[in-house]
């Protein structure tokens, strides 16, 4: 009976939309409950963070123009380019000069067998033990000025050293002085050693070269004393003159002798004309 009831209820009720125009009309099926879906969690990761860091004055900011500040031209001058001038090597020189009395003061006295008149100053130009060239003082007999220019210009030609060249004056006339020291000298008034004739040195005909090298020497008796160890002259320094030598070839080029040939050998001697 209720159902008959409600059948009648919902058809008086259509009945009434239908009157009124209503178009949506009410049914059982048409009341179907709605149904909202849910979107499912997304699975796709989360873009990360942008670690993009931006300047602090911002992406439109410019960086500012940079001034070119001119440089002065530069008050330096350069280096002179390297010097291509070559240096003449040292050339053998003399000069010839009178002797008076206060240049032989020590090695020249009245009874020598000449007067000092007869005698030259030299100024030849020689190698030192340093191999420098240098000049020195040479007194000789005026006879024999070329000859000595000639044989000094030959030993400084073929290089041969000598440690200095000097007046006997300036030791005051000891020749032994002069001799310790090295010196290589010509004019002295004196005697032969351990005699009383003249040596060839009074007479300004001979020349000592590097005496302390180049002894006097005979058994039991040396000159200079100093001298002694280069007897053995297979201890050879130089200066040291020797048979065979260019310098003695020079000096008997010109008619002098060497002292080391004789019997008491005088290694230092040169001299004209001979002994």
């Amino acid at each position: 009976m209720r159902n008959h009831r409600l059948i009648i209820a919902i058809s008086l009720l259509a009945v009434a939309a239908a009157a009124c125009g209503t178009s949506d009309a009410v049914t059982p099926e048409s009341v179907a409950p709605t149904t909202t879906a849910t979107a499912a969690p997304s699975t796709t990761s989360s873009a990360a963070p942008s670690t993009t860091l931006i300047d602090s004055a911002g992406p439109e900011a410019k960086s500012p123009p940079t001034t070119k500040v001119p440089v002065p031209p530069s008050t330096t001058k350069p280096p002179p380019p390297p010097s291509t001038t070559t240096t003449a090597p040292p050339t053998f020189a003399y000069t010839v000069s009178p002797v008076n009395a206060e240049t032989v003061w020590a090695t020249w006295n009245e009874g020598c067998p000449l007067h000092f008149d007869d005698l030259s100053l030299l100024t030849l130009t020689y190698w030192n033990l340093g191999g420098t060239a240098v000049t020195g003082p040479l007194i000789i007999n005026s006879t024999l000025v070329d000859d000595v220019i000639v044989a000094f210009k030959g030993l400084f030609e073929i290089g041969f050293p000598i440690e200095r060249m000097a007046l006997v004056d300036d030791y005051d006339g000891d020749d032994k002085a002069a001799m310790a020291a090295n010196v290589t000298s010509g004019f002295n008034c004196r005697f032969v050693d351990g005699t009383d004739r003249w040596s060839n040195h009074a007479l300004g005909l001979a020349i000592d070269i590097n005496p302390l090298v180049n002894p006097w020497a005979r058994e039991g008796n040396v000159l200079p004393l100093e001298g002694t160890k280069y007897t053995d002259r297979e201890v050879v320094v130089p200066g040291m003159i020797n048979l065979g030598d260019e310098a003695i070839t020079i000096f008997a080029d010109l008619g002098w002798s060497w002292g080391g040939a004789w019997q008491t050998a005088d290694y230092m001697h040169f001299s004209q004309p001979g002994n």
